[in-house]
């Protein structure tokens, strides 16, 4: 066991620290949503090939054609994610986007009670309502504010569905497929969503300032791979409860830091609400958890 794994806990919370810069990245940058999405990945993109290349090679050229599409499919989520958090990011405030694309593990909970029917405990259910009153909290205030405003809290919403899609279609696929070649695909098939869609949309490829360039690049380094990355890693290593639990301070640690950088003050109805949809995020996962170890008891 080496020093990492002896202190994945501690991992996990420079990872949560690492993905609270995310938002003050898209800050800083004047690209468009679209364009930070496919220079984060380009920028990523060859660290998790050499990786995959370099010593899961044959795992890779093994894979089936379903396991792959579903890979596809993940990353296509992963892209629609990213694209309606970035644009989030630029209409709301950072507190509003962060808290409010922090619920998709309530949103994972609704779609697998109403596609799947499967069966959960009211507690959970109790979770989801709150945390639900919290948005409507955070997102009635925001109205008052501007539409701007309203229109970036759908969109971080939006981003919590995305990524809600993403887990549920890697907990489908992923199984027998290591977290480096896992993630590998995924990213790679992101990073063609995003071009694509660039070509679709017309977005230039070029022209870009420095500035933009390198806190792009910055996001890349720090979120994709000092957090997304990561996690994915610690996942082995650790719960997926203490990893789940460790993220809800990423609201906090982005909330902080756009307060401080950016004289950004969360109002009151974006306080209360984000404290409540903490709190309904982190009942939820709790009692979820302890479902969960009572069925496989």
């Amino acid at each position: 066991m080496n020093i990492f794994q002896r202190n994945v806990n501690k991992v996990v919370v420079m990872a949560v620290i690492a993905a609270s810069f995310s938002s003050i990245f898209v800050r800083l940058t004047e690209a468009p949503p679209i364009a930070i999405g496919f220079y984060r990945l380009t920028f990523a993109w060859p660290i998790f090939a050499i990786i995959t290349f370099g010593w899961h090679r044959a795992e890779l050229t093994g894979l089936s054609r379903k396991k792959v599409a579903g890979c596809a499919l993940a990353g296509i989520f992963l892209a629609g994610h990213f694209f309606s958090w970035f644009t989030g990011v630029g209409h709301t405030s950072v507190a509003s986007a962060t808290v409010l694309a922090m619920m998709h593990p309530l949103i994972i909970l609704i779609l697998s009670v109403l596609l799947w029917r499967e069966r959960t405990n009211k507690k959970a259910i109790f979770g989801v309502v709150i945390a639900f009153v919290g948005g409507v909290i955070v997102s009635g205030g925001d109205y008052s504010i501007s539409l701007s405003a309203l229109f970036g809290d759908l969109m971080s919403f939006l981003a919590a569905f995305f990524m809600a899609l993403y887990l549920i279609t890697g907990n489908k696929f992923r199984t027998g497929i290591s977290a480096a070649v896992y993630v590998f695909l995924v990213f790679s098939f992101c990073w063609v969503a995003f071009g694509a869609g660039m070509l679709i949309t017309s977005t230039p490829f070029t022209g870009y300032s420095f500035q933009d360039i390198f806190w792009i690049f910055m996001m890349s380094m720090v979120c994709q791979i000092g957090a997304h990355a990561v996690f994915n890693w610690c996942l082995g290593y650790t719960t997926a409860l203490y990893v789940a639990t460790c993220e809800n301070l990423e609201t906090f640690i982005a909330t902080a830091m756009a307060a401080l950088l950016f004289v950004e003050i969360p109002t009151v109805s974006q306080a209360i609400g984000g404290l409540i949809i903490v709190a309904g995020v982190m009942y939820y996962t709790r009692h979820e958890q302890i479902n969960a170890n009572v069925d496989e008891s």
